[in-house]
């Protein structure tokens, strides 16, 4: 185990007054004679944090996260401020969207591979953010992006330069070779000043795209590679746009994906690898996966794609919407035969979990599923508040100022909007801030911390290899979940309507340890499990 994951776990005692020991948290509940805690619920009592990379991840736009200054921008030291909150909320994983120097709000057009935006503070505060998040037992992962690089970057100004004086050879300048230039006027390149060369850029003409087949820019991002991984101490990275490296090539981009991952784990050997294989086929995303890097995002389920294969269960044209999910869940696990898988519903590019969900109500059951998939789950910054996007095809209404606070002038409260202008729509915070949330039991919040404890009392629901179990009805999806020897039993009422009366017995000598509640709270009375509308239960 990391002496960083050690420092936590007492850490984490201290705290929390929960104990760490491997697989205490089944059969043991602060019970009342109906078998539930205080509260209602019936919840876990120890917290089983694994030291390995099936985390609950978080994403996290630093613009528009938390500002520890008096300039309404979002910066590194206010992550770290709020280290506590995202550690009270049971994520261990973050995820920095672009932090490196760059002339866009959005940040993937990089300047400068080895400083962090002036915006967002300095290196040395990135390498206080990493040394506290580890102290806590979270990781960070930043974006990296090596499909292109600003057009503002000194590599493509000094390759311009040489060309616009006639020197058109590797010889007379290497940044020449960093990126496809041509004589020819091909769709996806733009003109290089007044020459009549052109380089490509398929993103935007500020983008222009590396050359990756150039072993100098090879050599360059492994440096890049061993800055942040090594010299910053970041435990990885999220790969933007792996399926642009070689636009429609999917097995070029899969054999450097490769040369990435193997890189990448030479200079850190646990370092974490996503990418974003933006896909609407779970067989084409399971390609990349060939590449031997850890995750690659699940879109298909996410608002990303036309039509998300998890909010599909809850159509009301399906009358067996928890056979559905079961089945659903074996269907991943029988495609994504390698790797962690990365669910999400939202994040920076689409709408948010909130839009796809609507109602409260259902936000909560679609969070409670994310909580029972497998591998790392990833929740964008202000799910947890139920925070929306005003206009599907407008990115900085996606990337909107958490809200800590209903005071406009509360400690470390954003209030400069991404873009200059732009005008938040108040309904986009229509179900409160933070301190509202963390107030009132049944909030959206609190219903999201409670489903990410569920996943840090059971490693099992990670990681475990899925079976399908018996089930009263159709309207609760059962499976068992079996990982370093042990099992857990996890019961799905997907119904809104209607509670079930499930025989504990039925699944052998277990008890039921934890219950997820949307509406009222699931009850144990003898052998009978009665599981309320939009519940969950573990057993083990």
């Amino acid at each position: 185990m990391k002496l960083k994951q050690m420092l936590y776990m007492g850490i984490a005692v201290a705290f929390s007054a929960l104990s760490l020991f491997p697989f205490a948290a089944c059969g043991e509940t602060e019970s009342g004679s109906d078998g539930t805690t205080s509260g209602g619920a019936i919840q876990s009592e120890n917290l089983n944090i694994v030291d390995d990379n099936y985390r609950n991840g978080y994403e996290i736009f630093v613009r528009s996260f938390c500002d520890s200054g008096d300039d309404g921008i979002g910066d590194l030291k206010g992550v770290t401020q709020k280290l506590d909150y995202i550690q009270d909320m049971g994520f261990n994983l973050i995820w920095l969207m672009p932090i490196m120097e760059s002339t866009t709000y959005h940040g993937y057009d990089v300047v400068d591979y080895y400083t962090v935006e002036r915006d967002y503070g300095t290196n040395e505060d990135f390498k206080e953010l990493t040394t506290e998040a580890h102290k806590r037992g979270i990781n960070v992962i930043i974006d990296m992006v090596i499909n292109h690089s600003s057009i503002s970057c000194e590599w493509f100004q000094s390759a311009k330069k040489s060309l616009e004086k006639g020197e058109t050879t590797v010889g007379q300048n290497k940044y020449i070779g960093y990126y496809n230039f041509t004589k020819q006027n091909e769709t996806g390149y733009n003109k290089v000043g007044t020459t009549d060369w052109y380089y490509e850029s398929r993103f935007d003409k500020i983008m222009p795209d590396l050359n990756l087949d150039n072993t100098a820019v090879k050599d360059e991002i492994k440096n890049i590679f061993e800055f942040w991984l090594d010299d910053m101490d970041c435990d990885g990275f999220r790969l933007d746009a792996v399926t642009s490296y070689y636009t429609g090539n999917v097995s070029k981009n899969v054999q450097f994906l490769k040369w990435v991952n193997e890189t990448a784990k030479s200079i850190k050997e646990d370092a974490y690898i996503v990418g974003e294989a933006w896909e609407g086929a779970d067989e084409t995303i399971r390609k990349y996966y060939e590449s031997g890097c850890d995750s690659f995002f699940l879109f298909t389920m996410s608002t990303g794609v036309e039509s998300s294969s998890v909010k599909k269960l809850f159509s009301p044209l399906y009358t067996q919407p928890g056979e559905k999910l079961t089945n659903f869940l074996l269907d991943l696990q029988k495609i994504y035969d390698t790797g962690i898988l990365a669910p999400f519903y939202g994040n920076h590019d689409t709408l948010r979990a909130a839009n796809m969900w609507g109602t409260e109500d259902n936000i909560k059951i679609g969070t409670g599923v994310l909580s029972i998939m497998n591998g790392t789950p990833w929740v964008y910054y202000g799910d947890e508040i139920g925070m929306t996007a005003s206009n599907k095809n407008d990115d900085p209404t996606k990337r909107i100022p958490m809200k800590w606070s209903e005071s406009s002038v509360a400690a470390g409260q954003v209030f400069v909007p991404p873009v200059e202008g732009m005008k938040i729509d108040p309904n986009s915070y229509s179900f409160g801030s933070v301190e509202e949330q963390m107030e009132d039991p049944d909030s959206i919040l609190n219903y999201m911390k409670q489903a990410m404890r569920l996943r840090n009392c059971h490693p099992e629901i990670a990681r475990g290899t899925v079976e399908k179990v018996q089930s009263v009805s159709p309207y609760i999806a059962a499976v068992k979940k079996t990982w370093n020897n042990h099992s857990v039993i996890i019961l799905v009422n997907m119904s809104s309507e209607e509670s079930f009366n499930v025989p504990v017995s039925n699944y052998g000598d277990v008890k039921v340890t934890d219950t997820l509640n949307v509406f009222d709270a699931s009850t144990v009375t003898g052998d009978t499990l009665t599981l309320c509308p939009y519940s969950i239960a573990v057993l083990c």
